[in-house]
């Protein structure tokens, strides 16, 4: 078998995983596996990952597609099927890639117990091809958005808000770079664009191993809307910080930064093994104790002055760069997730001290996820809202402050192309 068709074959098998509810960063691993024992060079392993992401980036609009040209719905078992004509449609209508190229190496697919589908796929590709007018098309973003999501953002929002998030949500996503120390330094070793907050933007997302400074630890992976929650704790200089759900470790290394004495916590191990390492990788491991549990079940008699909890989300903020989680989550899962929250919160409030700060994030760009939760708490009069004025922040926009707490949008900030979806709430303890 030719490269390509090694690559499209990786391809389809992730799609397949994604069909099957599998997240991103698992099928990234599985794939990883597959260069591995294929001997994939650069090139292929750039393709298979850009053709992976087309696909699940734009499923909504290539299922629609393919919808039009059928006499009758799928098979729901033959996933397979589906998987592969994904892949084709998404290689006509999203890449560069020939039409008769696209349309063989997908017919190809279907040979030995599926090769009774190989006249079918010929025959829907090819419509496509003669009757989409797809070169010169701009489909509606909004197909990308399950139906039950986007009528909740529409109702949160407004139509016009929700037209703005989708359309900055379905680009190609950047990588923002936290800068230890010795910013001027890497700033011109690394090449990237300066935004604020000792923070460089890369316009295109790849390896980080392949950065400069990975190796010499000098910055770590942190969206600039994840990095506000910390900032709003003001000076943390040797000051006794409880970081709940902290994995993969982002605002860990920021609170290390800036000298606090962290206690993180984790339900996972395998995650907090990955905090560990990165905080290793950056020398920041002086100040720092680790803790596997489920913080539910975590008997701490030590209260805690300030605490931060990113609590466990839908992470709808971060569309851009993990696009599968549109299709991962539903509606039941948001009120599961929502739940979980409140069950955090609560033994969060529980474990802080009198007049202590807690700050309490995500990045669920839905209300129940956020607002709704702290709205709720306030009522119960165990907490006040420490309201976040626009001066902390001052190099931030004005847009992202509502009624004291903070609501980041993919299209804020929209001249450095962009931030997370991110809510933040400060809450001091009566």
């Amino acid at each position: 078998m030719k490269n390509k068709d090694k690559s499209r074959e990786i391809v389809k098998i992730g799609i397949q995983k994604h069909l099957q509810g599998v997240i991103l960063k698992e099928i990234e691993v599985i794939q990883n596996k597959y260069f591995q024992e294929n001997y994939l060079d650069i090139r292929d392993k750039a393709f298979v990952k850009n053709l992976t992401l087309i696909s699940i980036r734009n499923r909504g609009v290539i299922e629609n597609v393919i919808s039009k040209y059928l006499e009758r719905p799928l098979p729901k078992r033959q996933i397979e099927i589906k998987a592969i004509l994904i892949m084709g449609v998404a290689q006509l209508l999203f890449t560069r890639v020939e039409d008769y190229a696209a349309v063989n190496t997908t017919v190809n697919f279907f040979e030995g117990r599926l090769k009774k589908w190989r006249g079918f796929s010929n025959a829907i590709l090819r419509k496509i091809i003669r009757k989409e007018n797809y070169k010169s098309k701009k489909y509606d973003l909004s197909l990308n958005i399950p139906n039950w999501l986007l009528k909740l953002w529409v109702r949160q929002y407004g139509r016009e808000e929700t037209e703005k998030i989708i359309n900055h949500i379905f680009k190609e996503p950047y990588l923002d770079l936290n800068i230890k120390k010795d910013f001027d330094y890497w700033k011109n070793e690394i090449n990237g664009i300066e935004i604020m907050n000792n923070t460089l933007r890369l316009q295109k997302s790849g390896d980080p191993k392949k950065i400069k400074g990975y190796k010499e630890g000098a910055w770590w992976v942190q969206n600039l809307g994840a990095q506000i929650p910390v900032k709003l704790f003001g000076k943390i200089k040797n000051e006794k910080v409880l970081d709940i759900c902290a994995a993969p470790g982002g605002k860990t290394a920021q609170l290390l930064n800036e000298g606090a004495l962290v206690t993180a916590l984790d339900i996972s191990e395998k995650k907090n093994k990955k905090l560990m390492f990165n905080i290793y990788r950056l020398n920041l491991e002086k100040n720092l104790s680790v803790i596997s549990i489920d913080f539910l079940k975590w008997n701490s008699k030590e209260k805690f002055d300030k605490i931060l909890l990113d609590a466990p989300c839908s992470a709808t903020g971060t569309v851009r760069k993990n696009p599968d989680v549109l299709w991962n989550k539903d509606e039941k899962d948001i009120e599961r997730l929502s739940g979980v929250q409140s069950k955090l919160l609560s033994k969060a409030i529980n474990t802080l001290s009198k007049n202590g700060i807690l700050i309490y994030c995500n990045c669920s760009m839905q209300f129940k996820e956020g607002e709704n939760i702290i709205n709720f708490f306030l009522k119960k009069n165990e907490v006040k809202l420490l309201p976040i004025k626009a001066g902390e922040l001052k190099l931030f926009p004005k847009e992202i402050f509502k009624n004291g707490m903070i609501r980041t949008l993919p299209y804020n900030y929209n001249q450095i192309d962009g931030l997370d979806g991110f809510f933040i709430a400060r809450l001091i303890k009566k």
